[in-house]
């Protein structure tokens, strides 16, 4: 089974916190999870480090639970929001003697997801979205760029609406080899600015 840290689940045990005002206790939480991930790789034995990528509302947690559980894994579910933050997370990793991969969900389309964000019982500024999905992809690039040998899982998430609810399906996209995966993230790269006019231009 998989040991599965999430700085998502992890806020809903802090004093006062409720889902409305989920921003005000990110930084926290994330801190939190980092604590918790540095002591997972030393003191657990699970020979695999895995480490989510995307933004936020892309189905992260979603695809976890339905493809990752039973993966005898240490799983740090986040965004990878710096390559600096990353690095480190990957060097402890093998320090330890881990081996590393990185699975990132993105979705196929920014103004569904969007719609998705603004609908989660944890709220968070518009900026938290544009944000979170242009920097998780600066930071993936670079460590494609990088790590050669640190294998990376792209997943395509979707979300279809039907009348009275909604359902997500992932699809994993797949690479000849790392330079057309490179190429692949290289077109991938939205500022927060472009995120946010596709969302605008499709309302």
């Amino acid at each position: 089974m998989a040991y599965i840290i999430s700085a998502d689940d992890i806020k809903k045990t802090l004093p006062r916190y409720s889902p409305e005002k989920s921003e005000l206790f990110h930084r926290e939480s994330a801190k939190l999870a980092d604590t918790a991930y540095t002591q997972a790789i030393k003191e657990r034995t699970e020979p695999l480090v895995i480490l989510m990528a995307g933004g936020t509302a892309s189905g992260k947690s979603e695809y976890v639970s339905e493809y990752l559980t039973d993966t005898e894994a240490i799983i740090l579910d986040g965004t990878l929001p710096t390559f600096t933050g990353a690095e480190i997370k990957i060097k402890r990793a093998l320090k330890a003697e881990k081996r590393v991969a990185i699975h990132c969900v993105l979705p196929e389309s920014f103004p569904v997801a969007f719609v998705a964000f603004l609908n989660r019982d944890r709220k968070f500024s518009d900026e938290h979205f544009y944000r979170t999905h242009s920097a998780t992809r600066v930071t993936l690039l670079a460590i494609a760029e990088k790590y050669p040998d640190i294998p990376i899982t792209i997943i395509m998430s979707k979300v279809t609406y039907t009348s009275n609810s909604s359902s997500m399906s992932f699809r994993e996209l797949g690479f000849d080899n790392r330079p057309t995966l490179i190429e692949f993230l290289q077109r991938e790269q939205y500022t927060e600015g472009s995120i946010k006019k596709l969302i605008t231009q499709s309302s």
